[in-house]
């Protein structure tokens, strides 16, 4: 971990024969630990971990995760102990000096039922282990609010490991759920991956990847970042009324909170406090997008905007995702897994699936719709939140870039 630095000093001086001063030197050396380095989603995957008991799920998360040359791995259930969220429990990285490098990973303080799995399954010789708590956890430090950009140049500025980013609540606010101090003092002492923060607060759950994600992409920045998008749901919802498609179902036979969650493309559109909510819940996206504009140097071309609906949740006024939410997928190279919309179907399609296969087809990725509806969705997360990839290590070496805000001595 970069967590810290010595301060080495030395000095030395040469006199004549008369005793007379002739060059005096003095020196200051600052070590640093190594980086703990965080990987971008975007990397080539090795291997997906998951728990779940659904064996209809993981045959189709298998098949996906094979076309992507990687290995699925299901985590023994004495580590899991009921715990689904593979995601919200531990982030693999890495650590490196001249001549090594291990894989490190970052045990997060929610001490839920996966807990164990850091140290018992995965720390070892070959394999590294960090964790940071102090005081009670709550909800955001969970690492499904934890991601990392893929390399960016920001204001003449590259980062060539990208920049961490995680959610809380707004810089200006009084109050509202914010990361615990030890895990973000660990993140910012890291140096070569300066952190965002930005607003997920709003949010029941309160984590970033509910609404946003990257996927690689042949373009110059060699990725775009994908927001979840009322507006877009709206406008597509609308689109379907227009040409008489109104009394299409969305989440067509399901049910949710024991009750029927079928719901016509007309009668969301009518719902007008459903859409004053969704209002209010793209503005946070909005305030959010714009930050990630300024501090990633991205420009609108590089942001796609996914259909997405949000609700407030009864007894804690923070927002839950209203259908299975895509933005919360698994990228695995060209290959994404992408939780099944549900959305309203024409001719057998679903309307919701064929608008993100036309955006995110277009720079030449796959999408293969899984349903999650069972053993994540109902349990208010989605694909991303239940799986964790190990992907391969950035080939630049931290010693060798300056990070920002440093200086030469």
């Amino acid at each position: 971990m970069r967590c810290g630095s010595t301060r080495c000093a030395g000095s030395a001086s040469a006199t004549s024969e008369s005793g007379t001063l002739i060059q005096s030197y003095h020196d200051v050396l600052i070590v640093g630990q190594a980086a703990q380095i965080s990987i971008r989603p975007i990397a080539p995957s090795e291997a997906t971990s998951v728990q779940v008991d659904n064996a209809r799920f993981i045959r189709y998360l298998k098949a996906i995760v094979e076309q992507a040359g990687a290995e699925l791995v299901e985590v023994p259930p004495h580590l899991n102990r009921d715990d689904r969220w593979m995601q919200d429990e531990i982030e693999i990285g890495y650590s490196q000096a001249p001549g090594i490098e291990i894989p490190v990973v970052f045990d997060s303080p929610r001490n839920r039922g996966l807990a164990p799995l850091g140290e018992e399954w995965l720390l070892g010789p070959d394999f590294g282990y960090v964790t940071r708590s102090k005081g009670e956890p709550n909800s955001l430090d969970s690492f499904g609010n934890l991601e990392v950009s893929p390399p960016v140049t920001v204001d003449g500025v590259y980062y060539p490991f990208g920049r961490t980013i995680f959610g809380g609540a707004r810089p200006t606010a009084a109050a509202g759920r914010r990361v615990m101090s030890v895990v973000r003092e660990l993140l910012y002492a890291q140096k070569v991956q300066p952190p965002i923060e930005i607003y997920s607060d709003w949010l029941f759950v309160g984590h970033i990847d509910e609404f946003m994600t990257f996927v690689p992409s042949p373009t110059p920045k060699g990725f775009k970042l994908l927001l979840a998008s009322p507006e877009q749901c709206y406008c597509l919802l609308k689109e379907l009324e227009e040409v008489g498609r109104g009394d299409a179902i969305l989440m067509k036979g399901k049910k949710l909170y024991g009750k029927p969650a079928e719901v016509t493309v007309s009668q969301l559109l009518k719902n007008k406090t459903l859409a004053g909510h969704n209002y209010r819940y793209q503005e946070y996206i909005d305030w959010n997008r714009a930050v990630l504009k300024k501090e990633l140097g991205l420009d609108e071309e590089d942001i796609i905007h996914l259909p997405a609906l949000f609700r407030p949740k009864t007894y804690s006024g923070r927002a839950e995702t209203y259908f299975p939410n895509m933005v919360n997928m698994i990228v695995l190279e060209k290959h994404l897994g992408i939780p099944k919309p549900y959305g309203p179907k024409v001719e057998g399609h679903c309307q919701f699936e064929a608008y993100t296969e036309r955006v995110l087809g277009q720079l030449g990725l796959t999408c293969h719709f899984i349903d999650d509806w069972e053993p994540y969705f109902r349990e208010f997360g989605d694909i991303h939140c239940g799986t964790n990839t190990r992907r391969q290590p950035f080939a630049d070496k931290w010693w060798e870039i300056k990070p920002p805000q440093s200086f030469d001595i």
